[in-house]
């Protein structure tokens, strides 16, 4: 595996330059490593390279809800 500090980080298309998104490394082959540009140097988050994938593949089809487009939360009552 590839050291973080080494790693090279790219933003994710809908940032527009700015500073609140994300960025993405692949650390090794079945590894991608998430960190917030804001706080580059703070905790990271790994996962594997097909989950990532699925997930990324599900928002861009819309399947996943985007931030601020989510349905109301019903309340459980139990």
């Amino acid at each position: 595996m590839r050291a973080l500090g080494n790693a090279e980080w790219w933003k994710s298309t809908y940032s527009g330059g700015q500073v609140d998104c994300i960025e993405a490394s692949s650390v090794s082959p079945g590894l991608v490593s998430i960190r917030d540009s804001k706080y580059p140097y703070a905790s990271r988050l790994r996962f594997p390279t097909p989950a990532w994938r699925a997930f990324t593949e599900n928002l861009r089809s819309g399947a996943l809800a985007r931030p601020g487009t989510e349905a109301a939360l019903t309340p459980v009552r139990g």
